[in-house]
């Protein structure tokens, strides 16, 4: 996907499989919390499905629910909006807080990336979420548990009015998760970030996401169709040309947009049921590594699969 993250393009470093971190503006002062609308609450049916909209300028997201898992139903109808994100922040924390402590991760400044990325450690703990587009439909499954959430769109993460709803969890347990046959897991093999895959991807069927990276390390999977006849030489080649930090070259963008699987803390999983076709796709992570600071994708944290 040309991620909404690149303020010129990017995804959060950003359908349905899991997302990339964007480029961003300088950081300024903390702005007021922008429009958000409740829009639901937690049904009384033991499955909890909750419908969130990005737009323009809102996200009708749910102020409440139960503890247990909870499936979360992604549209947005505007370009560079609908790349929602999940985040349990830890006690004490508020959102000007945990805004402050992302933005520095979502950008190309190495200093700032390497704090960030330490900061968010004990700031607060990223659950997933998806990346779509006008006309595109995901969905995220996640365990609850009692407390207070964050659901956000990463798109607009750095702007003065950042779209976001606290999500409040309470009363009794409630939900199972969906059944995911493939597992995708973001792990190191030696030095190098490698995606694991369990079995084939299926169109239409949910995929669970973890991220077994180090401590530190948020991991995304945003996925993207090839067209026919692009070699992986092609695209490597196309890696090369971005700046160590993200920064996006000029020229023609291979890839155009997709979908994905937002970042997860480690040791943290979603499920995702991404709107992904049969073919040829590539899995990407846009994130930087927390001890560099450089991308996660130029170390080699890409993967070809065919989705069948």
């Amino acid at each position: 996907m040309r991620r909404a993250f690149r303020i010129t393009a990017v995804g959060l470093a950003g359908g349905a499989l899991a997302i990339g971190v964007g480029i961003s503006p300088s950081l300024a002062g903390t702005p007021a919390p922008g429009p958000a609308v409740a829009s639901a609450v937690a049904p009384a049916a033991e499955e909890q499905i909750f419908d969130i909209h990005s737009t323009a300028d809102a996200l009708r997201a749910p102020s409440t629910a139960r503890p247990g898992a909870a499936t979360f139903r992604t549209t947005t109808d505007a370009q560079g909006s609908g790349t929602v994100g999940l985040a349990r922040p830890h006690p004490g924390v508020g959102w000007d807080e945990f805004r402050t402590v992302l933005r520095k991760v979502i950008q190309n400044d190495p200093d700032d990336i390497i704090a960030g990325s330490r900061e968010l450690e004990s700031t607060a703990d990223l659950l997933g979420g998806t990346v779509i587009y006008p006309g595109m439909k995901a969905s995220f499954s996640q365990k609850l548990e009692t407390g207070s959430y964050f659901l956000f769109d990463f798109s607009h993460i750095h702007d003065a009015t950042p779209r976001y709803q606290t999500l409040q969890v309470s009363g009794e347990p409630a939900g199972a998760l969906p059944q995911a046959e493939t597992t995708l897991t973001a792990t190191m093999d030696g030095d190098e970030p490698v995606y694991e895959l369990s079995a084939p991807v299926r169109a239409g069927q949910p995929l669970r996401f973890v991220n077994s990276m180090p401590a530190r390390q948020p991991a995304e999977a945003i996925v993207f169709k090839l067209e026919d006849g692009v070699t992986e030489e092609e695209l490597v080649a196309w890696f090369d040309k971005f700046g160590d930090h993200g920064e996006f070259p000029p020229g023609e963008d291979p890839l155009g947009y997709g979908p994905g699987a937002l970042p997860l803390t480690p040791g943290q999983a979603q499920v995702v049921d991404l709107p992904l076709q049969p073919g040829r796709h590539i899995v990407i992570d846009w994130f930087r590594d927390a001890n560099d600071a450089v991308m996660l994708l130029k170390k080699g944290h890409y993967k070809i699969i065919e989705v069948v």
